[in-house]
């Protein structure tokens, strides 16, 4: 029986450090995969911002970066003028 325990806690282990140069090994991964090209990581990351940019806007899913920023730049003013539109119309009825 002992001889069958010290089998099972030296596979045990075995397989928690296997498991350990596993995640290891992601992260380096993950690191690399970050670091390569440089700017090709933070290209990816605008062009997921860009993307989220585009479902956020009304008609934005067709623009394109330039287009989108400057229809991002009318929908922040038209949102203002909303906003004032009701701030002076709560004032009006005092709600």
């Amino acid at each position: 029986m002992n001889n069958f325990m010290s089998n099972y806690n030296g596979l045990k282990g075995h397989s928690s450090s296997g498991m350990k140069m596993k995640i290891r090994r992601r992260r380096r991964q993950r690191q690399r995969q970050r670091q390569v090209g440089g700017r090709g990581g933070r290209r990816s990351t605008v062009q997921v911002k860009v993307k989220k940019l585009q479902m956020l806007i009304p008609g934005g899913r067709g623009l394109t970066a330039d287009r989108l920023f400057l229809q991002t730049a009318d929908y922040i003013l038209q949102l203002r003028l909303q906003v004032n539109a009701l701030q002076a119309l709560s004032k009006i009825y005092k709600l």
